[in-house]
């Protein structure tokens, strides 16, 4: 029986290198016994009502796209009353998520990843009714992914990400956070802070890779106090550099889930992409309730 699977192109990622490699792509599917269906992303709404319909055709779903378009795909399937094994072809700018997994970011070399893998359960997480792949994040660096254009990214890759982020360093603005976690509450001012499952953040944050579990059923949390003086400012970025945080800077912990609250209306970043978290959200971890398709890494061990 051949095997079918959906594969969504998000054809304006990165540098639009899909384009040029689509019938390559097929063409390794087809040798491989696949039937392949193709659909280009268009828009949310567009992608859902793709989803939708496809809903109990297929039992693999393909992302061809960068971080953001996985996570379309994942929301929607998410709702699935079967989920699909979904697999990871990634073309855009910082492929944040895939490069922590160990995924090949040329092209062909994803695809045969998909073709000699094997599924493999990661957790994933709910921010209030969206879901993401690897990070919820708001301050400081945050806007970077959803703000800088398409075209500079396409132009510049991974350097425009890092040339918005060093603009956002004077502007590091407290944000006044209430914080439920572990049983501890944290009132405090910060001016960055993730909820990841990632081993780094935008390119710019990274995380220690012996701590990060993709399917622990926890959440890495970090939280950044606002620098008051230059040397503030400095040991920011050297634990940065370096993965040591110093604790009079950072909060930094693991938990299955946590409640956020600010006084005013606050936006994160969902995997690259603005959502409003209003003034209170609730984020929690769905323990394995992603199957993703990829060869055996360090990484998934």
């Amino acid at each position: 029986m051949v095997k079918k699977i959906l594969l969504l192109i998000n054809p304006m990622a990165g540098r639009q290198r899909i384009i040029n490699e689509l019938v390559s792509v097929v063409d390794e599917f087809t040798k491989a016994g696949y039937e392949t269906v193709i659909y280009t992303t268009q828009g949310s709404d567009g992608t859902s009502r793709i989803l939708r319909e496809a809903e109990g055709r297929f039992d693999t779903v393909i992302c061809s796209g960068g971080d953001g378009t996985f996570n379309e795909i994942l929301g929607d399937t998410m709702t699935w009353k079967n989920r699909p094994n979904l697999g990871y072809i990634p073309c855009g700018t910082t492929n944040d998520f895939a490069m922590g997994l160990g995924i090949p970011t040329d092209i062909m070399d994803a695809v045969k990843n998909i073709i000699e893998g094997k599924p493999h359960t990661l957790d994933t997480g709910k921010f209030g009714d969206h879901y993401f792949s690897y990070v919820a994040s708001f301050g400081a660096f945050t806007e970077t992914s959803y703000s800088t254009p398409q075209s500079f990214k396409n132009a510049f890759g991974h350097a425009a990400y890092m040339f918005s982020a060093l603009k956002e360093l004077p502007n590091m603005i407290p944000i006044k956070v209430h914080l439920e976690v572990n049983d501890r509450v944290y009132d405090d001012k910060f001016s960055f802070g993730a909820v990841t499952n990632a081993r780094s953040v935008g390119g710019v944050v990274r995380l220690d890779p012996e701590y990060v579990k993709f399917n622990d059923g926890l959440f890495e949390v970090m939280l950044v106090r606002p620098p008051q003086t230059l040397l503030d400012l400095s040991i920011i970025l050297n634990s940065v550099s370096t993965m040591k945080y110093d604790p009079r800077l950072f909060v930094y912990t693991q938990a299955s889930e946590l409640d956020f609250a600010t006084e005013k209306e606050l936006n994160w970043s969902i995997d690259g992409e603005k959502v409003s978290g209003g003034t209170s959200v609730h984020i929690s971890c769905v323990h394995n309730g992603l199957s993703l398709i990829t060869r055996d890494t360090p990484a998934m061990l």
